[in-house]
């Protein structure tokens, strides 16, 4: 009998049986289909043809056979696990594939059949899950049931991102707490929120006030600005620079993004990898910012450094382009009108200081400008990086990007 049908036969037989499974589990539940005994048939046949199709394993009529006597052996507990469980019977009517998502994750489930005991330590695990979650956010039981379960296959997908079951529940916390967000809106985001913060470097609370920061200027929906933000990412890793020290100073310095961010944030962000390149950081930039802007101490300043240098100090470019919101331009300008380092070791104490209040700084930080302008340093690796130098860069990112997202809905 054994050669009447054909590996190939019993793989068709087995995927046959699996869906005639998934109709009884359709129309009586989940809990029954358990109780039933077939949901232990079920994941066994699943098992089988994994590796049938992964391991090039024969399915035999008897590994078959197993899986259906597998099921009549759990089947014989289901009534007094039934009777002395309550609690999973509700779990599984209400909670849909919530209990098998659970059963199929225990290790060894599909190799012995579950018993009473074993079944109250799992049930015990899940209660547990579902108290936390109800203390967590105070909703019902069913509803903390539910959210249990969505968050053990989200856990599922963010592992294919290398992330951890903490991070998305710091997503999630950072997202209703910092956002504003329903437990809904921080179920559905948290995978996304979770890999922009591991891709800049940030915690979830300082992703929460970067993301807050970027909404004060667009009209975009969270999932687009995340995406945006990683990509924002790579392009300040590509001009050498570590994206967590950019982001976070845009996150410490909110007010002055807000007043002179355009197109997205980028003249800002642009501003941030050159203020980084400088050795400077955002907070001395909007220092200088403010400075010029305050236009009669600034030429006041301007004339009282010409004076002491004996050559024209002329900042008006640079107020022009801070004023325009080109921050990264107005630095440029300023080095501009400073000069080369070994033109500024020549000069005393006094011109350097009138110098600096020209600059809109102070001497150590317009030393420091100086010393880091080094041909290509600043502007080359930024203008690389913003303009189109990276654009194939970007795209593999965007496209390894669109292929994870497929993976992940795959899992």
């Amino acid at each position: 009998m054994a050669d009447q049908y054909t590996p190939k036969d019993m793989l068709e037989f087995a995927k046959l049986r699996r869906q005639e499974i998934a109709d009884e589990k359709k129309a009586f539940g989940t809990f029954s289909a358990f109780k039933n005994g077939l949901l232990s048939e079920d994941l066994f046949l699943r098992k089988q043809i994994n590796d049938a199709i992964q391991h090039g394993i024969d399915i035999s009529e008897d590994s078959v056979k197993a899986a259906g006597d597998f099921g009549e052996a759990q089947k014989k507990s289901g009534d007094a696990i039934a009777a002395y469980l309550p609690d999973i019977t509700s779990a599984g009517v209400a909670g849909g594939g919530m209990l098998e998502d659970v059963l199929g994750m225990i290790p060894g489930f599909g190799q012995v059949a579950i018993g009473a005991v074993a079944l109250f330590k799992v049930t015990s695990r899940i209660r547990e899950a579902i108290t936390d979650t109800r203390k967590e956010l105070g909703v019902s039981y069913i509803n903390a049931a539910l959210i249990t379960a969505e968050n053990k296959v989200l856990a599922t997908i963010a592992d294919g991102y290398g992330l951890s079951v903490s991070d998305i529940s710091n997503a999630q916390s950072a997202i209703r707490e910092d956002l504003g967000a329903s437990v809904r809106e921080s179920l559905d985001l948290s995978v996304n929120f979770a890999r922009t913060a591991a891709a800049t470097g940030q915690t979830s609370v300082q992703l929460g006030d970067t993301l807050s920061l970027m909404e004060s200027i667009s009209s975009s929906s969270r999932e687009v600005l995340l995406n945006q933000i990683r990509t924002n990412a790579a392009m300040i890793e590509a001009a050498g620079v570590a994206p967590a020290l950019v982001m976070q100073d845009l996150a410490d310095n909110a007010e002055f993004f807000a007043q002179f961010a355009k197109d997205g944030g980028s003249n800002i962000i642009g501003a941030g990898i050159a203020a980084r390149k400088l050795g400077l950081e955002m907070s001395t930039v909007v220092g200088i910012t403010e400075s010029l802007l305050d236009f009669e101490s600034s030429i006041e300043a301007q004339l009282e450094a010409s004076m002491l240098l004996g050559r024209n100090i002329n900042m008006d470019k640079a107020r022009q382009l801070a004023f325009t919101g080109d921050i990264e331009g107005m630095q440029r300008e300023i080095l501009k009108q400073v000069g080369g380092e070994a033109e500024f070791a020549k000069m005393n104490y006094l011109q350097r200081k009138k110098l600096a209040a020209a600059a809109g700084t102070n001497v150590e930080n317009l030393a420091r400008m100086v010393r880091n302008n080094t041909a290509g340093g600043t502007a080359g690796a930024v203008g690389a990086a913003v303009g189109g130098g990276r654009s194939q860069e970007i795209s593999l990112l965007e496209s390894m990007d669109r292929s994870m997202r497929t993976v992940a809905k795959e899992i």
